[in-house]
């Protein structure tokens, strides 16, 4: 007699994990204003890598267990209508500024930026990192976007029969997160700040494939037990680990750290749901930082360099603030002008419905569902 095969419910839209976004954004954002405060502020491209691969994976993993199958074309249609509106956005904007403000090395440095970051290739283009750099941070998008042009074809072969694959894919993603992260991490050492952080993103998927495989963990006494300690745990350890200032000595063991602990706090939140400690994670200012946390993670870097240079020798009372409202504008205006009429088209290539596959994500907004993966995602 074949073995039961207990369908695990779908995922839903969790606030808590919006609220996981703002945390890391803002730390990333906290290296750029602030370096001595928060030296180790790139972790939370860590954080953005572990949250994109749970929730993408488990889009992938509810689409195969309800239709039987991923359709190739709808993910990467969605990722488009996901990233690119906002992407150039910011790109044609930066373009403008240095073919009509910038001076010639200025000018010829931003363009270089401009292909890197439009071709998803910054974090292999090292002639591209130039001193000032506007555009530096588009690395975490090329490494995220070439990770998923290989993960659902490779996922779809991994699940095409569920009860053969059960239990043993989890179990072989996790061996690949633990040797990644140590084998890239002695490999590459701190240069790994750009080629050799895929380990967070390979961590967040084995965690999606331990939800869909072994239930228990998530759903009974073992979670009952751990998601609290592992929700307290997740963000205290984040939020040290930001302030390490040798966060990457010895081998940039300090970003495998933060990949962990990311995972650690994302269990707990999705097991309490918005219980107990989680309860932190719904904080409504939070919440709506995470909801358009990737235009702030687009913008916050040109429009802090841009705020710096024309503040030279204001102090940080000054410039800080400023720059943070500057910032928030232009999410605002990315979010509302560019992402969301997106969004709402991005609906028509949601997966299929079936009993097994319900929507992911509501948006508050709009009475239809939305893709999971919004955020830097």
């Amino acid at each position: 007699m074949p073995a039961t095969i207990e369908i695990v419910p779908p995922l839903g839209y969790r606030p808590s994990l919006d609220a996981v976004r703002a945390l890391a954004v803002l730390i990333v954002a906290g290296v750029h204003t602030h370096p001595r405060l928060v030296p180790a502020g790139s972790i939370g491209v860590d954080i953005f890598f572990v949250l994109s691969g749970f929730l993408i994976t488990t889009l992938l993993v509810e689409e195969v267990d309800g239709s039987g199958r991923i359709s190739i074309g709808r993910f990467y249609a969605r990722r488009a209508l996901r990233l690119l509106p906002a992407l150039l956005g910011l790109l044609v904007t930066v373009a403008a500024w240095a073919l009509l403000v910038a001076g010639p090395e200025t000018r010829h440095n931003a363009l270089h930026e401009i292909v890197a970051s439009a071709s998803y290739t910054r974090n292999l283009t090292w002639w591209a990192d130039v001193s000032g750099t506007l555009l530096g941070h588009t690395w975490s998008l090329a490494l995220e976007e070439q990770f998923y042009l290989v993960w659902p074809a490779a996922l779809a072969l991994c699940l095409r029969r569920r009860q053969s694959s059960r239990g043993l894919t989890s179990i072989f993603l996790c061996g690949v997160a633990v040797v990644a992260a140590l084998r890239l991490s002695v490999v590459v050492g701190p240069a790994g700040l750009f080629i050799g952080r895929p380990d967070a993103l390979i961590l967040g998927a084995a965690l999606a494939l331990l939800r869909r495989d072994h239930w228990a963990l998530w759903n009974g006494p073992t979670a009952a037990r751990w998601a609290r300690p592992a929700t307290i745990f997740g963000a205290a350890a984040l939020i040290a680990i930001a302030a390490w200032d040798s966060a990457d000595e010895p081998f940039g063991i300090g970003y495998t750290l933060a990949a962990i602990s990311a995972a650690l706090l994302i269990y707990g939140l999705v097991v309490l749901d918005g219980s107990g400690p989680s309860r932190m994670f719904t904080w409504r200012p939070a919440v709506a930082l995470g909801r358009v946390s990737y235009g702030f993670y687009l913008w916050h870097l040109p429009v802090l360099r841009w705020t710096d240079d024309r503040l030279v020798g204001e102090p940080a009372v000054v410039r800080i603030p400023l720059g943070g409202l500057l910032v928030l504008l232009a999410t605002l205006m990315s979010y509302h002008v560019l992402e969301r009429p997106a969004l709402r088209l991005k609906q028509r290539f949601a997966p299929p419905l079936t009993d097994a596959a319900e929507p992911c994500e509501i948006d508050r907004h709009q009475s239809r569902s939305v893709s999971v993966t919004k955020g830097l995602t």
